[in-house]
């Protein structure tokens, strides 16, 4: 039987990181999967000072889930501060979808939600809306879960966002000002985003199990998108190495591929990476959570 939470890696800058001045720090926070992925961001410098990934149970609705975060919480020195500057907690799940935000009416966000995905009896239905991307995404979580976090970090500097929302806003950041795709791969599911001159004009989630699902999620999209492969630039990123079979068979398809390894918006202090031993954009969607927060009167 598994013992909950356990760690997997947890890394933290021995100089830079104060534990007294968490006020100057952005915390993000993710959670699915049966994951808890956790980061610090100075505010002034835009530096990663703390790095945590820990298992949890897959069952939220469990009451098991709760009280491994309640014993995370108990047994992390730096998780029982509750006074940081900012704190984004992201949702990784497939129940959510986009939609303009010009056509966003909160009163019928459950509507939204059992028309694209349904919703579970246990969630709670939220948006979170991109002023420049002007797109909302609706999504829903575990109620009783959202309530243990919303106690845990009371006040107007505490933001719940899905996934998608960080992948957006750092995609937006990252990507080229010119029609590119980006590519952003877990170890079980990948984001696909297309922008036009920094427009965002699509985003989806697909769940993958081999290169070649992979490649016929993206051979789909760029139908879709009337995008030229050949000719395209793509930034991928995540999951992926270059000696792996399914960046050859990229690159072979769209020979303007890039393998994107290094996040432009976070400061050039590499501590936390190196100590791990693993890329940044193993972490773009906790990592990009931080652009999120600033746009906290977009939330419903």
């Amino acid at each position: 039987m598994e013992v909950y939470p356990k760690k997997i890696l947890s890394v933290v800058h021995p100089r830079k990181f104060n534990f007294d001045k968490s006020t100057n720090y952005h915390l993000s926070i993710n959670i699915g999967d049966g994951l808890i992925k956790v980061c610090c961001i100075e505010h002034a410098t835009q530096a990663c000072l703390l790095l945590g990934i820990y298992a949890l149970p897959l069952d939220k609705n469990h009451p098991s889930y709760i009280k491994s975060l309640e014993q995370l919480y108990n047994q992390d020195f730096f998780l029982i501060k509750k006074n940081w500057r900012s704190v984004t907690l992201s949702i990784s799940n497939q129940k959510f979808t986009l939609l303009p935000h010009l056509l966003l009416s909160t009163k019928d966000l459950l509507h939204y939600m059992h028309v694209a995905c349904g919703v579970d009896t246990n969630d709670e239905v939220i948006s979170f809306t991109h002023p420049l991307a002007k797109v909302s995404v609706v999504f829903s979580e575990n109620a009783a879960v959202l309530d243990w976090f919303r106690k845990r970090y009371t006040g107007s500097n505490f933001h719940v966002i899905h996934q998608a929302n960080a992948i957006i806003e750092g995609s937006q950041i990252e990507c080229l000002p010119k029609t590119e795709l980006f590519v952003w791969l877990a170890v079980d599911y990948l984001y696909i985003v297309v922008h036009n001159k920094r427009q965002l004009r699509y985003c989806n989630l697909f769940t993958y199990k081999t290169s070649d699902d992979f490649l016929t999620y993206l051979s789909a999209v760029i139908q879709v998108m009337q995008l030229e492969p050949t000719s395209c630039p793509l930034l991928v990123s995540g999951c992926i190495e270059k000696k792996s079979l399914a960046y050859r068979r990229l690159k072979a398809y769209m020979p303007k591929t890039t393998l994107k390894t290094k996040i432009n918006f976070l400061h050039a202090n590499p501590y936390v990476f190196k100590a791990s031993g693993t890329s940044p954009m193993l972490y773009f969607d906790v990592i990009s959570s931080f652009l999120c927060h600033t746009h906290s009167n977009a939330c419903s």
